[in-house]
């Protein structure tokens, strides 16, 4: 009779000498394409979306999931330790494409830089150099196109959408300009000059509600939206932007710009004052320039360190002389707001400006009243340089922090709008207000543009091109903007969306990745990332190591060792064997007589099955 445990034992040494022979080839267990992907705990729509996300990855066999975190912590990773994995909140666009720079550029990979992924491709730096000095705008657009398409293939991170600017108006308000950005925003000084009431066309008394107070009374300071806002109706800059964020006159009638750039000619207003009486002229332009430079301010960088120096030809007309050609001087102008000679000659640019002195500009509103951290009134400049302007009597900006008090004070007519887009949960019940302006003519797409960032520093699954490729492929977007925005919100798919910089930047050209789950796996599959577990989420690829022809299989020593005693084990038990063999004729009779009872079937059947396995075993070794 077959002693079942003995050939159990031969069959069971004979697979562990097999598996000898056919070690893994990787050294180290596959991890899953597991991460954690931050966002921002104050910002709902960041949260709302970060949670969609999570949901369509599952789709492809990958966990993003979503972490709210505060400011503190989120920003002090980004700006410092540069450890985090995947990250999904909004940046902010300037009026023109000056992100690629600040989120890409490889000398903005430092502590505080913009170039939060770590992302480095010489290439692309050169692309942008390049276009920073092109001076010629369709040639300066097809190295940006370069540029994005660099973007496109590598993904440091994804664009997904933007949050859009909708306001809650009372609908008695007229002459505000839907423009990128929004109808209240620092660059749009267009709102604020043609601004007034249907019933009163000069004259009438805006109210607006702020989240909280402004931070900075100091022009050059001011870094918030809030505090922009007000130094941008207080102070005036040498130009400014229209509907379509094209550059426009402002303090200056007209420039001329010299054939290798430069040279740059201003002609000024003639008439301009500054609140207190005084007479604004080409030496306040001068001194405004010469102050950020000679001060070193830490802002306009990109500007101030381009210009070598200024000069005045008379009293109205203002000469810049630039080390190099820089194809965004008169954009980052815009931003530089003029400022007094006689009031600030004896400051510093961090002067803390005391809102008691009255902060003394030239722009359409003037400084009246204040309570610190309640409210602020600004009134009309009876003395401005452009005729007809402001419609509006005067301008007081009011502190309501709760947002839901913010939006019963605007259906009460207490205020009359917010500084900020309209809450996403008030969305609904502002399209059923009647007191309200439609919410269709309030609408511009936004400048606060959500990405999902990947950090490029170590994960090499994070560095792979296939895996951001499939990611981006999973993503509805529009899906996205209907859940975190309630619709109000514009998909992008491009690094430089047209829908917000305008038609010229539209590249029928440019890489899309298109909404494809099916698309996706497939990447990830023919890319090796495979579920192996069945867990629902895939594992880096096995590293297949290639072995020469010629050569011996490296095995380690202790291998080895393992092999030679498995080997002995193995010359014992063929010895049994052949013991068994020898005696196989009458086992197979005893079996038959054992087959014969039907309570040893399967016991019989089962010995048969091992018996026949274990011979087949010694005869392949003897070959």
């Amino acid at each position: 009779m077959i002693n079942i445990k003995k050939a159990s034992t031969l069959f069971l040494s004979l697979l562990l000498v097999m598996s000898l022979f056919t070690l893994p080839a990787y050294a180290e267990e596959r991890e899953e394409l597991s991460f954690e992907m931050w966002t921002l705990d104050w910002d709902t729509i960041s949260v709302d979306a970060g949670d969609v996300i999570e949901q369509m990855l599952r789709d492809i066999g990958i966990r993003m999931k979503a972490i709210p975190l505060s400011d503190e912590v989120l920003y002090d990773n980004l700006d410092l330790e540069h450890t985090y994995e995947v990250y999904e909140m909004s940046h902010g666009y300037a009026p023109y494409p000056a992100h690629l720079y600040s989120r890409f550029h490889s000398d903005e990979i430092l502590d505080y830089g913009g170039n939060y992924p770590g992302y480095s491709n010489s290439q692309f730096d050169s692309l942008i150099d390049q276009s920073n000095t092109e001076l010629d705008f369709d040639d300066r657009k097809e190295l940006l196109w370069q540029a994005q398409e660099l973007l496109a293939e590598d993904l440091p991170y994804i664009p997904l959408f933007t949050s859009d600017d909708v306001h809650a108006i009372r609908k008695e308000w007229k002459g505000y300009h839907c423009m990128p950005g929004g109808i209240f925003n620092w660059f749009n000084r267009l709102t604020t000059i043609d601004l007034y009431h249907e019933d009163q066309e000069y004259g009438a008394d805006f109210v607006m509600a702020y989240p909280s107070f402004i931070r900075d009374y100091n022009p050059i300071m001011a870094g918030d939206g809030r505090s922009l806002l007000v130094m941008s109706m207080v102070f005036d800059p040498l130009v400014s932007y229209d509907d379509d964020l094209n550059i426009i006159p402002w303090l200056a009638t007209d420039w001329d710009v010299s054939e290798d750039g430069l040279t740059l000619t201003f002609n000024i207003v003639d008439d301009a004052k500054w609140h207190d009486g005084e007479d604004l002229t080409a030496e306040d332009v001068k001194f405004t320039i010469d102050f950020y430079k000679e001060q070193e301010a830490p802002y306009d960088l990109a500007l101030i360190n381009r210009i070598d120096s200024v000069e005045t030809d008379g009293d109205y007309t203002v000469i810049l002389h630039m080390t190099e050609p820089y194809a965004w001087v008169l954009y980052d102008l815009e931003d530089v707001p003029i400022i007094p000679k006689h009031v600030w000659e004896d400051k510093t640019w961090d002067w803390v400006v005391h809102p008691d002195a009255m902060p003394v500009g030239s722009g359409p509103f003037m400084w009246d009243s204040y309570v610190d951290g309640e409210w602020i009134k600004l009134v009309a400049n009876p003395d401005y340089w452009m005729e007809g302007k402001p419609h509006l009597g005067s301008f007081t900006v009011r502190v309501i922090s709760e947002s839901s008090a913010r939006f019963l004070a605007i259906k009460t007519g207490e205020v009359h709008s917010e500084r900020y887009e309209l809450d996403v949960g008030f969305i609904d019940a502002a399209e059923r207000e009647a007191n309200l302006a439609p919410l269709e003519d309030t609408w511009c797409v936004g400048m606060w543009d959500y990405v999902i960032s990947f950090n490029q520093r170590t994960d090499p699954a994070l560095q792979d091109p296939v895996v951001k490729k499939a990611i981006a492929h999973a993503i509805d977007r529009q899906r996205l903007v209907d859940i975190a925005r309630l619709g109000y919100g514009t998909a992008t798919a491009t690094f430089i969306p047209p829908a917000f910089f305008g038609p010229a930047y539209d590249n029928p050209d440019a890489t899309l990745y298109e909404f494809n789950v099916f698309l996706a796996n497939k990447m990830l599959d023919a890319a090796g990332y495979l579920d192996t577990d069945a867990d629902g989420i895939r594992e880096m690829p096995v590293e297949v190591v290639e072995e020469e022809e010629e050569e011996e299989p490296a095995v380690e020593l202790e291998k080895i060792e393992e092999l030679e005693q498995s080997v002995e084990t193995l010359t014992a038990s063929v010895t049994d064997a052949l013991g068994l063999v020898t005696s196989l004729e009458d086992d197979l009779g005893s079996l038959r007589t054992q087959l014969n009872s039907s309570l040893n079937m399967s016991y019989g059947l089962g010995a048969l099955a091992l018996l026949v396995a274990i011979v087949a075993v010694y005869y392949a070794m003897r070959k």
